[in-house]
């Protein structure tokens, strides 16, 4: 046995799996809390309405489902466990009037809060695979190869976003960071329908797909990206075939893309830009001539984009003059980069943007973290931000505690219903900056060198 292998073997196993044994039970005892309420209850009774009545009444008149099909499809088998569990507590929870009277079940929120956290999981081995395995993170395959993996499963924002919330982030995460990895190992269909699932589950997937169309022309050429993009498109009709097969395909993209901009705001929570500039205000109407706050997001997001897309292009070149050598993922950083860039700008830039929209740049922040000190304190700042920002939006805790301390404002929060107090809005304000700067750190970072180590 080679001095490589030989901590695996040693104490430090039992030490991983006892760390990891706390956070599933953390996790467990997460997934029982009410955490956002009105979001989770949307969840149970999308559960319960596509276990009991089937998926192809997700958008049928009267449900509030505002989610592409893939959520459904996830939530489906825990409302079909619970609804055999208590079947006459899944028929009154389907009836509005009759689940004001209902108690809270513990149960149900942890059922529904299972698809997240079991990608929590997957996401996690996933950063183990591209840091063990491939030496993204670190070069020594030890047991500390593995350290990535378990500081995403302990991450407060993860804890609490996936956990606590039960939000379900961590899927269409785990999706494009998979596309991404498969496409850079050359293998661009099976990448292409990871990037398909991804847009299934949220459209915040969307703004990736230039940056994997680019990686999958640079490493396979023209012919695999026309492939690519056949099987992503083939697997979005699959992912609405229930309901076109059903005659409901038209009513389902019009509901579809109205609820994309349902909350027509400059910034709906999200400590970005907009929050500075003004958050809750008309996101549609003229702000700068004709021009719309939302236009101007757009726009800016565009030229961050194309400004990243021209030092990838760059960085791709040099590898190949380099020789493209036989190293794996470990000389594929400036991709992972890029991508923790292009959230990063998707969310510090555009309107629209929700308070948890910042989470997918956390895991490509993280394989980063292991390449240099800028990266590392960039990815501290920017999951600590990601916390706060979701923490000062969130109901109960405001209402217990953070709206208590600091006074109140003359800020009204329209989602809260209520001023914020002097905590609140120091905290909301306070982070939209260090947001703002991170950012720009991130992006001056990343263009001032060629490589990212």
């Amino acid at each position: 046995m080679g001095p490589e292998t030989a901590p695996l073997v040693g104490g430090k196993p039992r030490f991983l799996g006892l760390v990891i044994l706390v956070l599933l039970v953390l996790r467990w005892w997460l997934g029982t809390l009410p955490g956002y309420p009105h979001d989770l209850g949307a969840y149970k009774e999308w559960a319960l309405r596509g276990a009991t009545r089937g998926i192809e009444t997700l958008y049928d008149e009267g449900s509030t489902y505002d989610y592409p099909p893939l959520y459904g499809y996830l939530l489906a088998p825990s409302g079909r466990i619970y609804a055999w569990i208590n079947p006459a507590y899944a028929e009154a929870y389907l009836d509005r009037e009759a689940r004001r009277s209902l108690q809270y079940s513990r149960g149900f929120s942890l059922l529904v809060k299972i698809p997240p956290l079991a990608f929590d999981i997957l996401l996690a081995g996933l950063l183990g695979i591209l840091t063990f395995r491939c030496g993204i993170w670190r070069r020594e395959r030890t047991w500390l190869g593995w350290a990535p993996a378990l500081l995403y499963l302990a991450h407060p924002a993860v804890l609490f976003l996936s956990g606590y919330w039960g939000q379900p982030d961590a899927i269409e995460t785990f999706l494009i960071l998979l596309s991404l990895t498969l496409i850079l190992l050359r293998r661009p269909e099976l990448g292409w329908i990871a990037a398909a699932l991804a847009c299934l589950m949220k459209p915040v997937a969307v703004p990736y797909l230039p940056l994997l169309a680019v990686a999958t022309f640079l490493r396979s050429g023209w012919r695999r990206l026309l492939t690519g993009g056949l099987v992503c498109a083939a697997v979005g009709v699959a992912g609405f075939l229930p309901f076109l097969v059903t005659g409901r395909g038209e009513m389902v993209f019009a509901k579809f893309f109205a609820d994309i901009d349902v909350m027509p705001f400059t910034s709906v929570n999200a400590h970005n830009l907009w929050w500075l500039l003004g958050a809750w205000q008309p996101a549609n109407e003229p702000w700068l001539g004709p021009l719309t706050p939302k236009v101007v997001g757009l726009l800016l997001f565009a030229l961050s984009y194309l400004t990243i897309l021209g030092w990838l292009w760059r960085s791709e070149a040099g590898r190949r003059t380099g020789g493209d050598a036989a190293t794996g993922l470990r000389d594929d950083a400036p991709w992972f980069l890029a991508a923790a860039a292009i959230g990063f700008s998707f969310f510090t830039l555009s309107t629209h943007m929700h308070e948890n929209h910042l989470f997918p740049v956390l895991p490509f922040l993280l394989l980063m973290a292991g390449r240099g000190r800028r990266w590392a304190w960039i990815f501290v700042i920017a999951g600590l931000s990601i916390l706060v920002n979701m923490v000062t939006h969130d109901v109960i805790i405001g209402e217990r505690w953070l709206r208590h301390i600091g006074g109140t404002t003359n800020y009204f929060h329209p989602d809260f219903r209520r001023p914020l107090s002097g905590l609140e809005w120091g905290l909301a304000y306070g982070n939209a900056v260090v947001v703002g700067a991170t950012y720009g750190f991130l992006m001056v970072s990343m263009l001032r060198r060629r490589e990212p180590t």
